[in-house]
């Protein structure tokens, strides 16, 4: 009953008054589709962020181009990501701000430091076994810079949104 009473009497602070913003800049960039129901050497211009993109490499290294005249993604579209949660090497019990219950955190720096930690960008190939290759690679390469036993990497394939309607 504690921890409810306590949420609702906190007031978050106003975002002119120092809260966090979780706007993070985001570049458009080519995405070449690899799911077998699309269009041969289709593509899509995709929204990425920049430092998700930064922390994995480069365009080049996830497969991606510079922007070009292709078509936006259709709704529902979820192109292959690679995701990286970089955690601290001793998590720290700290007290959620709205209910003051007590809750382990795994994440790098302070709260309301202003440290990213978790970091996405979409990752394309011409082929599955490529695509393969290329998640295994940076995963290797970026394995030892996410922080001790808590830290991870890992990915989700790509998920091409497909319907048909009619008699």
């Amino acid at each position: 009953m504690q921890y409810a009473k306590a949420r609702e009497a906190y007031n978050p602070p106003l975002r002119e008054d120092g809260a966090a913003t979780r706007r993070q800049p985001k570049v458009a960039v080519k995405y070449a589709v690899l799911s077998p129901l699309a269009e041969a050497d289709a593509a899509f211009t995709i929204q990425a962020s920049q430092k998700g993109l930064n922390f994995f490499g480069d365009l080049a290294a996830l497969g991606l181009a510079e922007s070009d005249t292709d078509p936006s993604a259709p709704r529902g579209f979820k192109p292959a990501t690679i995701h990286a949660m970089i955690a601290d090497s001793s998590p720290a019990v700290i007290r959620a701000q709205g209910s003051n219950r007590p809750y382990v955190r795994y994440g790098a720096g302070t709260r309301g430091g202003g440290t990213q930690y978790n970091f996405t960008a979409p990752i394309t190939a011409d082929t599955p076994t490529n695509l393969k290759t290329k998640v295994t690679s940076i995963i290797a390469a970026k394995k030892g810079s996410v922080g001790g036993g808590y830290g991870r990497i890992w990915f989700e394939p790509e998920d091409y949104p497909y319907a048909a309607s009619g008699v």
